[in-house]
């Protein structure tokens, strides 16, 4: 009896003990492949160097969180090893087993945390909820043809758990064999101790009693080594609350303890003055009546076409975004000089350009059918001004319900990949020069009367499967030999290739063509193009707030050269109010949080200090803050108080984040 209850405690300590070190190893190598040999702990806002007690203190600290984990794992296994202990046989398989799933599920979620700081430079967060909306079976095939060395990985996985799991099962034999007692007196107190050790760890402090541990755990300065300390699975777990309140009934614990008035009062400030209809506050007036007399307006959401693709390193060095910058410097061509994304993603950017309500989070698409056509919906607003609306995505309508819920926000017609027949097509959709034939072919057949058209492109996209070759004579060697000469492949981030570049390019190239046909053909036409978020593929590592937030804003056609910028800065949530001032009449009502970016005032002078507020910054023509930092604008001077009133306005971002939570989930009433 004795040998039986020493043995099980060994075994208890020895899996604590050995879980501890698996969830350890895989942020050692966590940190070695993305923060060291990929440069992001000497990232922007790193360290200029390997900072050595910021590496130590990250590894005690995910001690701690993984402390969470490990014991609460270790009482299952305990209860799985006495209960299978009366069954001798059968004690063994099962631990094995799960020893193995457990050890297995460890080190995928690193391997996948990995490939996702890759990705998006941060460790799982809610963008990941969109996996569970998106198209699943492109998401199978881009996972496996891509840079993302999915394949191996998984191998690698699965050699590792069986590695892990081989030396735990030699350590376990060796436990089974031995061959020592203890008495009941010892018995009693070693056992006490072994559960307090248990209860310690999961609390992850020095008493009985835990808490939130991003209150109790101390985490490094350093801004990567910060996201590695808590682990793959702790973040999972993570982003699985955030969404469970997101889901929620509780406005409160959305927004953070406010309730809707004081909500509304950081947003609207003097304006509101408790009001009962929100909607009532989000009215504006066109002022003037619109100088185009554009027939046909297209707003065109090209997949991740970030600031930087337009730059003139880009543009002199490899060729990329010539075309759509001449339209942009042309005299029927405006480009905003500092333009933010109000999404993560492209359902976030999408929600606020359909909706015309800032991304929540929240899975506005999914509730088609629960939801109104709201009062700020863009088909709702040109539909109202006489346009016959058309919503065209090169990818599938099914893809997160976008064509049962483009209908839904007040568009006449919602086309897919399904509908644009006879055209070439990869994994994510149409060929984006392909679907911008068919949209100039629907234009042939419909142009008598006036239309607004939505487009969202899919080609520049993993994994970038396009045949460019047949369609725009893309110079790839000369993008190869920019990439080598200003990014060497040691210091280079590693998801970039020039073939990426060349689908970039030649996704440029698809809409400046289009652009040019369509208003060579019909020249009572307006362009308006952006990304829907930066593409994540930046060849530098260390990447700068502006680089990692910024899209472009061109405005190109009808009427423009009557207009020039009223601001420096501006963001999504600008461009419906900015095409309304541009082409409705005067006094015509709408509802938006955006502003109007153009005026036809020549004389005016840009306003370099108004504040664009996007998802993951704020900015306006000298800096840009995204929450914990500033950066400022080559150049421009800095005020001792624009951290304050940066801090303002990132409190005004998540103001209109939870007022847009409040009118999906509980409409524009406001209780009194």
């Amino acid at each position: 009896m004795g040998n039986k209850i020493l043995k099980t405690y060994i075994q208890i300590t020895t899996f604590l003990i050995y879980l501890l070190i698996i969830f350890g190893l895989c942020r050692i190598g966590f940190i070695i492949n993305s923060g060291i040999l990929n440069s992001a702990i000497t990232g922007a806002y790193g360290s200029a160097s390997l900072p050595f007690l910021d590496i130590m203190q990250t590894l005690f600290s995910g001690l701690r969180y993984d402390g969470r984990l490990a014991a609460p794992a270790a009482f299952i296994f305990a209860v799985l090893y006495i209960a299978f202990s009366f069954i001798k046989k059968a004690q063994k398989p099962v631990i094995i087993v799960f020893t193995s799933i457990i050890s297995y599920i460890v080190i995928i979620a690193s391997f996948v945390n990995d490939t996702y700081f890759s990705i998006f430079n941060d460790t799982f967060n809610i963008i990941l909820l969109g996996v569970i909306y998106d198209d699943q079976s492109a998401i199978f095939h881009t996972a496996l043809n891509s840079d993302y060395n999915a394949l191996p990985k998984i191998t690698a996985s699965i050699i590792l758990t069986a590695i892990a799991v081989f030396i735990y099962n030699k350590i376990y034999k060796k436990i089974e064999n031995i061959n020592k007692s203890v008495s009941i007196k010892q018995a009693v107190p070693l056992g006490i101790l072994l559960l307090y050790v248990l209860i310690l760890t999961t609390s992850s402090t020095f008493n009985l009693q835990g808490g939130d541990l991003s209150y109790i755990v101390k985490l490094p300065e350093n801004n990567f080594l910060k996201k590695a300390a808590p682990g793959a699975l702790h973040d999972l777990d993570r982003v699985y609350r955030a969404y469970k309140d997101i889901k929620g009934e509780s406005f409160e614990k959305y927004a953070g303890g406010k309730t809707i008035q004081q909500v509304m009062q950081i947003y609207f400030g003097d304006k509101y003055i408790n009001q009962d209809n929100i909607s009532s506050l989000m009215e504006q007036e066109v002022l003037y009546n619109g100088k185009s007399n554009a027939k046909h307006i297209f707003l065109i959401i090209m997949e991740s076409l970030s600031d930087y693709h337009l730059s003139e390193e880009f543009i002199n060095g490899g060729g990329i975004g010539s075309e759509l910058t001449a339209l942009a410097n042309s005299k029927d061509g405006l480009k905003v000089p500092v333009f933010i994304q109000n999404g993560y993603g492209t359902i976030e950017t999408m929600d606020m350009m359909i909706t015309g309500l800032y991304g929540t989070y929240f899975p506005v698409s999914e509730m088609t059918g629960k939801i109104p056509c709201f009062d700020s919906s863009t088909g709702k607003i040109f539909k109202d001004l006489g346009y016959d609306t058309n919503f065209y995505y090169f990818g599938s309508s099914a893809w997160r319900k976008i064509g049962t819920y483009t209908i839904s926000q007040g568009f006449n017609k919602s086309y897919g990949m399904e509908n644009i027949h006879n055209k070439q097509k990869s994994t994510w959709g149409i060929y984006d020069s392909e679907g911008f034939n068919f949209i100039l072919e629907n234009l042939d057949k419909n142009h008598n009367k006036p239309t607004f058209n939505m487009i969202l492109s899919a080609s520049n996209h993993p994994p970038y499967d396009i045949d460019t070759k047949k369609y725009y004579n893309i110079d790839t060697e000369k993008i190869r030999i920019f990439l080598d000469t200003n990014y060497p492949k040691e210091k280079r981030f590693q998801g970039i290739t020039p073939e990426i570049l060349t689908v970039t390019e030649y996704s440029i190239k698809s809409v400046a063509d289009f652009i040019k046909k369509t208003y060579a053909k019909y020249p009572d036409s307006i362009f308006f193009v952006t990304g829907d978020h930066f593409d994540r593929s930046y060849p530098n590592p260390n990447r700068k707030i502006f680089t990692s937030t910024s899209i472009p804003l061109i405005i190109y056609g009808s009427g423009v050269s009557e207009y020039k910028l009223k601001y420096t800065a501006g963001s999504h949530k600008d461009i419906v109010p900015t095409i309304a001032a541009i082409t409705a009449h005067k006094g015509y009502k709408f509802h938006s949080f955006g502003q109007s970016l153009v005026t036809d005032n020549k004389n005016e002078k840009a306003d370099n200090e108004r504040i664009a507020i996007g998802a993951q910054s704020i900015a306006n023509g000298r800096y840009i803050f995204n929450g914990a930092d500033i950066e400022y604008f080559e150049s421009e001077e800095k005020n001792e108080n624009d951290i304050n009133t940066a801090s303002i306005f990132w409190d005004k971002k998540k103001a209109g984040e939870a007022i847009s939570w409040y009118i999906v989930n509980k409409g524009y009433n406001i209780p009194k």
